[in-house]
């Protein structure tokens, strides 16, 4: 029963699998192919935000938004607005001295405007259908979680036949050699596999969770202000920046959100010691724009336990949070997807048309994960 439920849930999402794995294994290092393909970057100190602000609103249509790292490296920053036809763009400019490097559609209609790279982080996250298509890959996500556990249940070698199960040499026919190589590939990726399937799935369902623990548990809701008339501030952005890192001496500056109808304040995001993102933290500041008053403080380091499972999803997801070799294992997980798949088709393709010729038992009719001739069955 396991097994053919393991298989039809391979046959009917499987797709959506594959695609979830080659387009995350790409975006693993996406920031760094952003950065090859731009020009080379003058270092020193940077300019001051306002002065990069004013050379940047000269160049758009419409006021920036924000200011911020586009990566762990602050020589770059982005400076985001929305178009006229309600586009969200952004300009990547020299921080140490405001040269324009490259324009950005935040999302593209297709891989050759804007920015590639963006657009496949559109189709990973949102299938480039929008929220709806968030909801539908995090449905997906949990019966990824599902299959993923049936085929570790399935695929579990018996006792004292794990070197058989690791062993080239056993698998001789290629009917054993697809099964064979199913089962190693899934047993090696199950960690990261249920791993990404439940921090996508907390991504994709993120307001409806962050709904439910503000009703049910201790959790930090995010700071709101009425809305109200976007005045002419009289604290600049970088005193706006200097009063939030007087509260959060530790922390290292991430972005600034400018003052807007829907916020009339300063947002400053900032990155504490003890966060798991490693270079975007998601602590955050609000200052008054007239005062220079301190409105809110949210420090990510020490928030409720609610609130630090959510805001930790994306590090686990990408696999930022255990550095270089977690990014790595999320590498080899994305791949292990499509592989998993075509040897899953591959065999059960095999077996099915095997099965028009000869007769087979109730035991070799389930699905690949069910193969009469396991190696460590022949060498036990």
């Amino acid at each position: 029963m396991l097994a053919r439920a393991h298989l039809w849930l391979g046959l009917t999402i499987g797709l959506i699998w594959v695609l979830q794995g080659l387009t995350g294994a790409f975006l693993v290092f996406h920031r760094e192919l952003d950065r090859a393909v731009l020009p080379s970057v003058q270092q020193g100190d940077p300019l001051p935000l306002d002065q990069l602000l004013a050379t940047v609103t000269a160049r758009i249509p419409v006021p920036p938004e924000s200011i911020g790292r586009m990566d762990r490296d602050p020589s770059i920053l982005v400076v985001n607005y929305t178009d006229a036809e309600g586009k969200r763009r952004g300009v990547l400019i020299e921080a140490a001295t405001g040269a324009t490097l490259a324009q950005r559609d935040w999302r593209p209609s297709s891989p050759l405007k804007g920015s590639a790279t963006r657009w496949v982080y559109e189709l990973h996250h949102r299938l480039l259908l929008g929220d709806g298509g968030g909801l539908l890959l995090g449905a997906s996500g949990l019966l990824l979680l599902v299959s993923t556990s049936w085929g570790l249940w399935l695929a579990w070698p018996r006792r004292r036949a794990w070197r058989a199960t690791f062993d080239v040499r056993l698998w001789r026919t290629r009917a054993q050699r697809l099964y064979s190589w199913h089962r190693l590939v899934g047993l090696s990726a199950t960690t990261a596999l249920v791993l990404l399937a439940v921090t996508g799935a907390t991504m994709d369902f993120s307001k409806q969770l962050r709904s439910f623990s503000e009703r049910h548990l201790p959790f930090r809701p995010a700071f709101t202000m009425p809305p109200g008339p976007v005045v002419q501030p009289v604290v600049s952005a970088d005193q706006a920046v200097k009063v939030a890192r007087s509260r959060l001496p530790q922390a290292f500056f991430v972005s600034l959100t400018l003052p807007s109808g829907r916020l009339p304040a300063y947002q400053v995001r900032l990155r504490q010691p003890g966060e798991w993102r490693r270079w975007s933290g998601t602590s955050l500041v609000t200052v008054d724009p007239a005062s220079g008053r301190v409105l809110d403080i949210y420090d990510a380091a020490s928030a409720p336990l609610a609130n630090r499972l959510l805001e930790s999803a994306f590090a686990f997801h990408s696999g930022e949070a255990a550095g270089f070799l977690g990014r790595l294992a999320v590498l080899f997980a994305g791949l292990a997807l499509p592989t998993l798949y075509v040897t899953g088709i591959w065999s059960w393709l095999r077996r099915r048309r095997a099965s028009t010729r000869i007769p087979c038992d109730a035991r070799t009719a389930g699905s690949v994960l069910s193969g009469p001739s396991r190696p460590e069955e022949r060498a036990s």
